[in-house]
């Protein structure tokens, strides 16, 4: 996934009031989005991979974004390493990969036709639609929207292991290189990448600009407002702190597109493997929180006898749990509070060219 771990900029947005400067006594781990030094503590959360580390989580008090606080560059270097990516072929066992393949097709193929239900709504004639997937890792994704016929691109990390077993063009940088200054799309997806994002109010700030007129842009995150993360709070299994450097609330984020000049088209919060496995595996983090996520990590780096056993042993604790998984996933769908938020945007019109410079600083996303 796509995270920048360039310095947390400390300098004084011109936009931030004057009871959010740093001052004598105030913590200075500001808000990833405006820069606020204020906050409100919610809890203390231990890291995803050890549970050795613990980290603040926070409201903003200027423009209410969630955020982890305490995260330094040395900190995500260590987040991702080789073993959080996988390697370049499998990150899961072969079964899970196989669901997840169907899953990516599935997505892809309800992505498209929302587009094209969109452009025929407007009288649009058809034509070959440009998909760019930001974070895309793999190209998963990408891969099914390939085989519907669209023309492709990617962008990831440079620490993303490389991958040559597909033929999807993948840009390793970031949006604002000169490379992608003039390019525009039809569909701009933000696949559970935008949490991992440290300089979000830049990220945002350029993303209309690439939209073609009457495009859609795709934003999916964990669902900070859920059922699960009121329930679970630090053993939520979707927080993945510290990787996750932003906790967001489908106000907020809502908000904040509609800002932008976009057009909320619909929502939803309903993704099935995510939110049934996020409760099972957030279920054990709550009853073994020194073991957080083990299950988890043995579905994804599990490949000696030791962890085969291991991994039955985990499995077995979780059986019990699916049905109450279910459950809870059926019962959030119909609330519409469910553990994964995704939200389907249009660009409304040409205003919002990008120039093809990217903010030097931390852009602030002002809340009405």
């Amino acid at each position: 996934m796509n995270s920048s771990t360039e310095s947390i900029n400390k300098a004084q947005p011109e936009s931030l009031s004057a009871d959010c400067l740093v001052t004598d006594g105030v913590d200075s781990s500001l808000c990833w989005n405006c820069g606020c030094a204020k906050y409100e503590s919610l809890f203390q959360a231990y890291d995803f991979d050890t549970a050795l580390n613990s980290f603040p989580v926070r409201r903003c008090q200027q423009c209410g974004l969630v955020y982890t606080a305490s995260v330094t560059d040395d900190v995500l270097a260590a987040a991702y390493s080789r073993s959080y990516y996988g390697s370049e072929k499998a990150k899961f066992l072969s079964v899970i990969e196989t669901l997840v393949k169907i899953g990516h097709h599935r997505q892809a193929k309800k992505i498209l036709d929302l587009y094209q239900d969109q452009q025929s709504g407007q009288g649009v004639t058809e034509q070959t639609v440009s998909v760019l997937d930001i974070g895309c890792g793999r190209a998963l994704l990408l891969q099914e929207f390939d085989k519907l016929g669209t023309d492709c691109l990617g962008i990831e990390r440079s620490e993303f292991p490389e991958t040559k077993h597909h033929k999807i063009d993948i840009h390793v940088g970031a949006l604002h290189d000169d490379a992608l200054s003039d390019k525009c799309f039809d569909i701009i997806i933000i696949w559970h990448v935008l949490e991992h994002i440290t300089e979000l109010g830049a990220i945002l700030e350029e993303l209309p600009g690439h939209l073609n007129p009457g495009g859609l842009l795709v934003v999916s995150v964990p669902n900070y407002s859920s059922w699960q993360s009121r329930f679970f709070k630090q053993h939520w299994f979707h927080l993945d702190i510290p990787r996750h450097v932003t906790h967001f609330e489908k106000q907020w984020l809502e908000k904040t597109l509609a800002s932008m000049g976009l057009e909320i088209i619909s929502h939803n919060t309903f993704t099935a493997s995510q939110n049934i496995y996020g409760f099972i595996q957030s279920s054990l983090n709550k009853l073994m929180p020194r073991k957080p996520n083990r299950l988890y990590k043995l579905l994804t780096q599990g490949r000696g006898r030791q962890d085969w056993l291991a991994l039955v042993g985990w499995s077995l604790l979780a059986i019990p749990l699916l049905p109450f998984a279910i459950l809870e996933t059926l019962m959030t769908e119909i609330s519409r509070q469910g553990a994964t938020l995704t939200i389907y945007a249009r660009n409304r019109g040409s205003d919002n060219k990008y120039d093809g410079t990217a903010s030097t600083r931390k852009t602030s996303i002002k809340h009405p």
